[in-house]
């Protein structure tokens, strides 16, 4: 059957031809020399004469050749020092939300001074997915996301130095701040205001959380939403606030801002002169709630309490549980590599205009 003239073309898929990847041995033959000593022009230089040296590394830069796979070195000599650091969202997000932002530097701040690299694997989720971050060729690990119960055999069994941070396994080192007695402490502040509701803005919870967020008897667990949860839920029972009475609007905090109509539309539904207070699970969430609420003139807004204390929070007089982010994140590095172990994080309210 003759092809159709008038069919769209499809291009096949272009063939990616990798070259192969050179060895100390392909300069070395380049030059006429042994591989050895090649190898000692990168990595025991003082074994060759300056001039013999510059040589070698002129032809390796022509040949397109820099150095030993870092890869393989890692795996032959514990020498050469990196810490991976996984990371529960992509890279945008780390390198844009504040917290992380922060968290980040003070694990730069750390391996700078140790003259050490850092390895970022992005992308693994909330509940995080350890499958391949366990396949880094990195020193040690730290862990910066929420580590569930069914991946703690694994995080146990790991073979390398790691810590946890904001979650925590029982047997393995963690640095985190107390989230239920931050957020119980959010909760008190609120309530000092005796509103009528009170809406808290919360990070997303699957339908097992979900179910056990009222649970007033609820043991620890490596979550930072259910443990803000149930510092929220505790404060508000031991105070006599009825639980009823407080709402639970869960936020996508990759981007929060995209949650505003929703926001907007809660608050359409309350009675008129509703006294209300708003928590939120970070700052970036009680933000939004304050867009939300700017014109309002049906309900009276008597408190909002953000989490983590990130620059806009100040800039928006907002009320905020504050951590140190930076410190959080040198405390990683020092844990995992020198075995110092940390208090729980200290945290402090910091009242402003809200």
């Amino acid at each position: 059957m003759p092809a159709n003239r008038n069919a769209t073309a499809v291009a096949a898929p272009a063939l990616i031809i990798r070259k192969p990847r050179l060895t100390l041995k392909d300069v070395a033959a380049a030059l006429d020399v042994s591989r050895t000593t090649v190898s000692n022009a990168f990595n025991r230089p003082e074994q060759l004469s300056e001039a013999l040296r510059a040589d070698i590394l002129a032809k390796a830069r022509e040949l397109g050749y820099f150095g030993p796979d870092p890869a393989a070195r890692a795996l032959r000599s514990r020498e050469v020092r990196q810490v991976a650091v996984v990371f529960h969202h992509d890279l945008s997000f780390a390198f844009d939300d504040p917290l992380s932002i922060e968290f980040l530097r003070g694990v730069a701040q750390e391996l700078d001074a140790r003259s050490m690299t850092m390895q970022l694997i992005p992308k693994m989720g909330r509940t995080v997915s350890l499958a391949y971050a366990f396949q880094t060729t990195a020193d040690a690990l730290i862990v910066y996301a929420e580590v569930d119960a069914e991946l703690a055999p694994e995080v146990k069994a790991f073979s390398k130095p790691i810590v946890l941070v904001d979650t925590g396994v029982t047997g393995v080192p963690s640095v985190r701040m107390d989230d239920r007695a931050g957020a119980a402490a959010a909760m008190e502040h609120a309530l000092s205001q005796q509103p009528d509701r009170v809406l808290v803005l919360s990070f997303t919870l699957d339908e097992r959380q979900r179910k056990h967020r009222l649970d007033l008897k609820s043991p620890r667990s490596g979550s930072v939403t259910m443990e803000r949860s149930h510092g929220y839920v505790g404060a508000a029972h031991r105070l006599g606030f009825d639980l009823d009475r407080i709402d639970w609007l869960e936020m996508d905090d990759t981007h929060p801002s995209g949650e505003l109509d929703r926001i907007a539309g809660y608050l359409k539904q309350l009675p008129a002169r509703t006294k209300l207070a708003v928590l939120g699970m970070a700052d970036t969430m009680a933000l939004v709630g304050l867009d939300a609420l700017k014109g309002n003139r049906r309900l009276e807004v008597v408190s909002v309490v953000g989490f983590d204390d990130i620059p806009a929070a100040a800039a928006a007089g907002l009320t905020t549980m504050r951590q140190d982010g930076a410190l959080k994140g040198r405390l990683a590095v020092r844990q995992v590599l020198d075995g110092e172990k940390s208090d729980p994080l200290p945290f402090e309210l910091v009242v402003r205009n809200t």
